[in-house]
C-alpha cells in the first residue's frame, strides 16, 4: 500500500481532502486509459497475427477464432466468472450497490480474455468490456487510496 511510504505530513495534506480525491481521480484516469490502450494494442497485435497466419494457411481461421474462444472461455470460467458477459450491465450493477465484485482480478481476466477473443476474430464490440476494466480498475485503486467517503 503507497500510502504506507508516503511521509506523515504528506498524508496528513491530503487524507480527507478534496486534493486526495483529484489525484485518485487522476492516477484511475491515467490507468484506466493506460488499460484501453493495453487493450487495443493487443487486440490489434494478435489481428495482425491471425491475419497473416490465416493468408499463408487459410485454413487455420476458423482454428485461431475456436481457439481463442475456447481459451477465453476458460480464463472467464475457472479466474473470475464475474468477468462474463459485456462489462455495462456489471457496471451499472455495482453503481447500484448491488455486490458485483470489480477488483483487479476482473480487470485482468477481462483484460486478456477479451483481448484473446477480439484478436483471434469473434465479433464483438471493446466497448463495453472496456468500461468493465475501467471501472474495476478504479474499484481497486479507491480501496488502495485512502480518500474520505465524502470526496468518492
Amino acid at each position: 500500500m503507497w500510502h504506507l511510504s508516503v511521509p506523515r505530513q504528506f498524508r496528513q495534506l491530503l487524507i480527507g481532502s478534496k486534493r486526495l480525491a483529484i489525484f485518485e481521480a487522476c492516477v484511475i484516469g491515467l490507468v484506466s486509459g493506460l488499460a484501453a490502450v493495453l487493450l487495443k494494442q493487443g487486440i490489434s497485435w494478435l489481428g495482425g497475427w491471425q491475419l497473416s497466419t490465416s493468408t499463408q494457411f487459410p485454413w487455420m481461421l476458423p482454428l485461431i477464432g475456436l481457439g481463442g474462444g475456447c481459451l477465453t472461455g476458460l480464463l472467464i470460467e475457472r479466474l473470475a466468472p464475474e468477468a462474463a458477459g459485456s462489462g455495462i450491465p456489471q457496471v451499472k450493477a455495482a453503481l447500484a450497490n448491488f455486490p458485483i465484485p470489480l477488483n483487479l482480478r476482473v480487470a485482468i481476466v477481462k483484460l486478456v480474455s477479451v483481448t484473446l477473443a477480439l484478436g483471434s476474430g469473434l465479433s464483438l464490440g471493446r466497448q463495453g468490456p472496456t468500461v468493465q476494466i475501467g471501472a474495476a480498475l478504479a474499484a481497486q485503486l479507491s480501496q488502495w487510496i485512502p480518500t474520505s467517503p465524502e470526496y468518492r
